[in-house]
């Protein structure tokens, strides 16, 4: 218990100080100790059946579309222009590979410290309630794009809820990183075809 609760510390730590205080690299080494002991006894290796990664990466992929274009309304001043620049951007994503792959790494990164790891320490001392809102709340505050407060904080919030309560029910690492994942991906889909329309004007 005590070497779980100095990386549930460095969690915590890692949270609030990221990234004012603790740089990427300083954040990392934090992670990596979490990440290791998240691997080895949190994670259920199991072989899954085709049937049952289809319907995990399916249905993560349509809930993540789905959360993020029900979220559009709070995040986004032009809902309607973002939905459609992320579908036409889908198709120049290729060309940013290199950040495309990085989101593969980060989101898979987020969901093994913040899902898995945190809400099953949480666990062990407080009911799902409480360590789904305590997992979320700490996911919001390492995020600083969710600072000054506005209607896109609360958007990711009710999404870092949402993934919370997924994994608590479903237990799948996988099924909440390709929800997570999509979502990023749409993201960056608009943003990239944004910036590209905004090059050539």
């Amino acid at each position: 218990m005590g070497l779980l609760a100095l990386l549930l510390t460095f969690v915590v730590c890692v949270s609030f100080l990221y990234p004012r205080v603790i740089g990427d690299r300083l954040g990392f080494m934090f992670m990596l100790p979490v990440l290791a002991y998240t691997v080895v006894f949190f994670v259920d290796w199991q072989f899954a059946s085709l049937t049952q990664l289809f319907t995990m990466i399916v249905g993560g992929a349509c809930v993540g579309i789905g959360l993020l274009f029900a979220g559009l309304p709070l995040s986004s001043p032009q809902p309607k222009a973002f939905m459609l620049n992320s579908m036409r951007g889908l198709t120049c994503l290729k060309e940013n590979r290199p950040y495309l792959l990085f989101q593969v790494g980060i989101t898979c990164y987020e969901e093994l410290i913040w899902r898995v790891f945190l809400i099953s320490t949480l666990l062990l001392v407080l009911p799902a309630w409480a360590a789904i809102f305590l997992s979320s709340a700490l996911f919001w505050t390492v995020h600083g794009e969710n600072r000054p407060l506005g209607w896109h904080s609360l958007e990711f919030f009710i999404f870092s809820m949402v993934l919370a309560v997924a994994y608590n029910l479903f237990e799948s690492v996988l099924f909440v990183w390709i929800v997570h994942l999509t979502r990023n991906v749409l993201i960056l889909s608009a943003s990239d075809y944004e910036q590209r329309q905004a090059s050539m004007s």
